[in-house]
């Protein structure tokens, strides 16, 4: 059975419209709300063509400018204004490293662990494309923790850790006490002393360090060393990979939390990574000046290629890991192992990447592209923890808490994508909060409250039995045309000038985007659409009524094939009025 059909069968089957239901549970005061309905007063405002008594051609939403009923925290210096007032940016330059030598005298530890399927992704680390990056953090959003795409929004969800990575997700969350002596612990732990120039901080170490002392199993090898080398392999992916930060060190918080390697597999290391990346995607999309990003951009990068044809390398990898054991079946990521990015003229590549996404279509992205994987092909790990994919507990990484809405991505689970109900933002109080000032901090009593609902995430789990339907998600495009920034174009649409900084000399390889002109001709349509609803309205010649109705069912499929979004669910026009001689139901 495929995951898709597994999680349809525990959820239920059913169609219809009406609103999103909500797990009970206790809201506070900072949830925040969206519309309720797409006919709200302010909503009527900004999206025309709701009410019965306005003309019924299906028209399309205009230029994404957001709408009084905006997701948008004008308070967020968001990276994607720098687009918009014209400024350069340069691109990110990503922090990771590539984790330590693989032995397969580690398997066994890594089977245990739930970080096997991880470790063969990374044994051919495919090649990370900043210019990828870079363009999907102007579209990150941190109020909503969603990529807002032209067609709706996108995010990384625990589905996608799972299937990708398989990560554990059920488990305990990753915090705890950061009072320690680590230096002590590494000796300790792994028999050698980094004390000194080695540790630029008290819970930091240099990578290089790692890597002169443990890159590589030596050769009969007792258990004991082996243990060791285990040890410090999977401190390597976990802070090379999972949870690299934008300062390029490596941090020793989790070393407590591996030591006893029989242990490493009860922690929740899916949830752990995925609040890592997203307080990594927010701080990088809170900035203009940001020049760096850490998190798990391998996740990000491969959730991209699965989702999206944007910078999606050519050809995925033919290699077949045979075995028996059925935790040692490699996960889905490992299809992209050894694949190379496009960018090799980055510069130009972010441009194009830019332009892709402002043109890109609804049918152009894969909502569901696990969907027809068998699951006796994969290890278990990858749908073990299904019924944890769309719960709404808080995800936690030491003085990381971020909140998980799957609510508003229903639509890459299968399940009907409505207007999103209430939700609940992250606070930025706890975007704030870091281990700067507060080495020594317990953070299982700091964060007691979101560890509470952490244990109780199976009670919190995102009620809607209903299956994907396109017409509420037509009806959830309407509001969200409205509410927020669908286009990412340069107010001068000149591209050469705006938004990137380029060497001087590179002239013969500036991309050309495309994406400028298409909303001008779209704006220009919009207006020439209006213009015949006029002239539409003010005769009463029937042969002239139909030439226009004709030339306005013109101009609606050229705004579809645009990738635009109607504002009505009536796409076929009544028939010809024979009792009043007109077509004054358009009117």
């Amino acid at each position: 059975m495929s995951s898709r059909a597994r999680g349809r069968a525990r959820r239920g089957r059913g169609r219809g419209r009406g609103r999103c239901s909500v797990a009970e549970y206790e809201m506070d005061h900072h949830e925040t709300s969206a519309p309720s309905s797409p006919s709200t007063t302010s909503d009527r405002e900004d999206n025309v063509g709701f009410t019965p008594e306005q003309v019924h051609v299906a028209c399309y939403a205009g230029p994404a400018e957001p709408s009084s009923s905006t997701l948008l925290n004008p308070k967020i210096n968001h990276r994607s204004d720098a687009i918009f007032g014209d400024q350069a940016l340069e691109q990110l330059k990503l922090r990771h490293h590539k984790p330590l030598k693989f032995h397969e005298r580690y398997r066994p530890y890594l089977r245990d662990a739930g970080l096997l399927g991880l470790s063969q992704i990374c044994q051919r680390m495919p090649q990370l494309d900043k210019a990828l990056i870079t363009a999907l953090v102007e579209r990150w959003r941190p109020e909503t923790h969603s990529f807002h795409l032209a067609s709706g929004e996108m995010t990384v969800t625990l589905q996608d850790v799972a299937m990708l990575f398989a990560l554990p997700i059920d488990g305990r969350p990753v915090c705890s006490s950061t009072d320690h002596d680590y230096g002590q612990m590494v000796l300790d732990c792994l028999g050698h002393d980094p004390r000194g120039q080695s540790m630029p901080g008290k819970s930091f170490l240099h990578y290089k360090w790692l890597k002169k002392h443990f890159y590589e199993l030596p050769e009969g090898a007792d258990d004991h060393t082996v243990q060791r080398h285990v040890l410090a392999y999977i401190l390597s992916l976990l802070c090379g990979v999972l949870f690299p930060d934008g300062t390029g060190r490596m941090s020793l918080i989790y070393l407590p939390l591996i030591a006893d390697l029989s242990l490493v597999g009860t922690y929740s290391w899916g949830s752990a990574a995925l609040a890592f990346l997203y307080r990594a995607l927010c701080s990088a999309a809170s900035s203009h000046n940001m020049k760096n990003i850490g998190g798990s951009l391998l996740l990000l990068q491969l959730w991209s290629w699965e989702h999206s044809h944007v910078g999606r390398p050519l050809a995925r990898s033919s290699s077949v890991v045979e075995t028996d054991i059925p935790q040692d079946l490699p996960p889905i990521g490992f299809r992209w192992v050894g694949a190379r990015a496009q960018s090799e003229n980055a510069t130009r590549c972010l441009k194009q990447y830019r332009d892709e996404l402002n043109l890109q279509r609804a049918d152009q992205l894969k909502w569901e592209p696990y969907m027809l994987i068998e699951s006796s092909s994969l290890p278990p790990l990858c749908t073990k923890d299904a019924d944890l994919w769309i719960t709404q507990a808080p995800l936690i990484n030491f003085p990381i808490v971020e909140m998980y809405l799957p609510e508003r991505v229903m639509r890459q689970f299968g399940l009907r994508q409505c207007i999103p109900p209430p939700f609940r933002p992250t606070l930025q109080t706890l975007h704030r909060i870091s281990r700067r000032g507060r080495e020594r901090e317990n953070w299982e009593e700091t964060h007691h409250e979101y560890i509470q609902e952490w244990e109780a995430r199976r009670q919190r789990i995102f009620r809607e039995a209903e299956q994907y339907d396109l017409s509420s998600y037509d009806e959830y495009l309407q509001w969200y045309s409205g509410a927020t920034r669908r286009y990412l174009v340069p107010s001068t649409g000149d591209d050469a000038e705006a938004g990137l900084l380029s060497p001087p000399d590179d002239s013969d390889l500036q991309y050309k985007a495309k994406s400028p002109m298409i909303r001008k001709a779209v704006d220009k349509l919009h207006g020439m659409m209006k213009k015949a609803k006029t002239a539409m309205a003010s005769t009463a010649d029937t042969a002239t009524q139909a030439l226009v109705f004709q030339f306005l069912h013109g101009f609606e499929d050229v705004l579809s094939d645009l990738g635009e979004i109607k504002e009505s669910d009536d796409p076929e026009a009544p028939p010809f009025d024979s009792a009043t001689g007109s077509y004054e139901h358009y009117m």
